[in-house]
């Protein structure tokens, strides 16, 4: 298990809050998360892969800059403003959250024949 896993699960626990109670609790978790971040680094990274069949620099920069240009802004965000890094046990994942009624519309029954065909394709 991964240790900001355990410890999400501890900080839930700790406000009395049941984790399997989460709508998007599921079996799967955290390696679901774990495939999602692998997949985005893959693309971060292979986003440029053609320049380096012929490299130029401005090819390798205008694929890559934005890597750097994101480390910079969250070091220089968390150096400006002093910002500390939040331990899972110490965050709110209860107050506020508004409760699936709350956001989800509810389905109206299609009014005509077409929106019957558009409700069954779609």
């Amino acid at each position: 298990m991964n240790v900001s896993y355990i410890f999400f699960r501890r900080g839930l626990t700790a406000q009395g809050y049941d984790p399997s109670k989460n709508s998007y609790n599921n079996r799967w978790q955290p390696y679901v998360a774990y495939w999602g971040a692998g997949w985005t680094l893959f693309f971060i990274l292979i986003n440029g892969l053609t320049v380096f069949w012929k490299f130029t620099a401005s090819g390798f920069f205008t694929a890559y800059v934005n890597i750097p240009i994101f480390v910079v802004l969250y070091v220089g965000y968390k150096v400006v403003y002093r910002t500390k890094f939040w331990k899972p046990t110490e965050m709110d994942f209860v107050t506020g959250i508004p409760t699936p009624e709350e956001t989800e519309i509810p389905e109206r029954p299609p009014k005509n024949f077409g929106e019957r065909v558009a409700d069954i394709i779609f």
